[in-house]
């Protein structure tokens, strides 16, 4: 791994109707002091979020994940042969 000493910007290869209709590529960046930048690709509007609070996003989403299959998991009836 290399430290970030300058930011890093990348397009999506696909695109996301996220503000408006006509879908659109999404420009991130990672930017010193671990920082999230989006904005859509040819608009100026940037969203910006710390790396920690997007690294929480992803943990608590895959934990109600695996908690509701469990729970779809125990709804099922078993079938006895």
């Amino acid at each position: 791994m290399t430290n970030l000493h300058r930011n890093v910007s990348r397009r999506t290869r696909l695109e996301y109707s996220v503000l408006f209709p006509k879908p659109a590529k999404i420009v991130v960046t990672l930017a010193l002091g671990d920082i999230l930048i989006f904005r859509e690709a040819r608009r100026r509007h940037r969203w910006a979020l710390p790396i920690n609070t997007a690294f929480l996003y992803a943990v608590r989403r895959q934990a109600d994940h695996d908690r509701a299959e469990r729970r779809a998991r125990k709804k099922r009836p078993c079938s006895a042969d």
